[in-house]
């Protein structure tokens, strides 16, 4: 019974049985260990396997069965554990097409559009912690402008 350890890379199995197990590290936690049909084995946090089984629809009946691929991904100093289906680990990006040069920015309209997500963020959230007796000040409303402003020109 082989036990990989998903930071010497990610394993692709196809699930014979999942069990709960105790975590090594923390006694008061659990994790899982997923077992596949060739009889290697896997662990993940309890956290990061319920998580993956939910983003794929996946309980832990469902996932008898299914190929998985299992992997750890480093991004900003953390280390995430991924759950794939279908055997399929995250690929690089394809290398992007070349794009079409950009128009030039109509800095004016832009002007007065984020002025409008001001004077929106001070008639939502502004007028709504001013009524709540909230103490707010600029950076609040400049926040919730910015965030309007960013969803309007996507």
């Amino acid at each position: 019974m082989p036990i990989h350890k998903l930071a010497e890379g990610p394993c692709t199995l196809t699930v014979a049985e999942v069990q709960i197990a105790p975590n090594n590290f923390d006694p008061t936690k659990q994790q899982y260990l997923f077992i596949g049909t060739n009889d290697e084995r896997v662990y993940v946090s309890e956290l990061s396997g319920a998580k993956g089984l939910a983003r794929l629809n996946l309980t832990l009946e469902s996932v008898i069965g299914q190929t998985l691929t299992i992997e750890q991904v480093k991004k900003d100093g953390k280390t995430f554990t991924n759950l794939n289906m279908g055997g399929t680990a995250r690929a690089a990006a394809p290398a992007a097409a070349p794009k079409a040069p950009a128009a030039p920015v109509d800095v004016p309209a832009l002007g007065a559009l984020y002025s409008q997500c001001v004077d929106q963020a001070m008639a939502t959230i502004g007028a709504k912690l001013e009524q709540a007796g909230v103490p707010f000040d600029g950076a609040v409303i400049q926040a919730a402008a910015a965030t309007i402003f960013i969803k309007a020109t996507r």
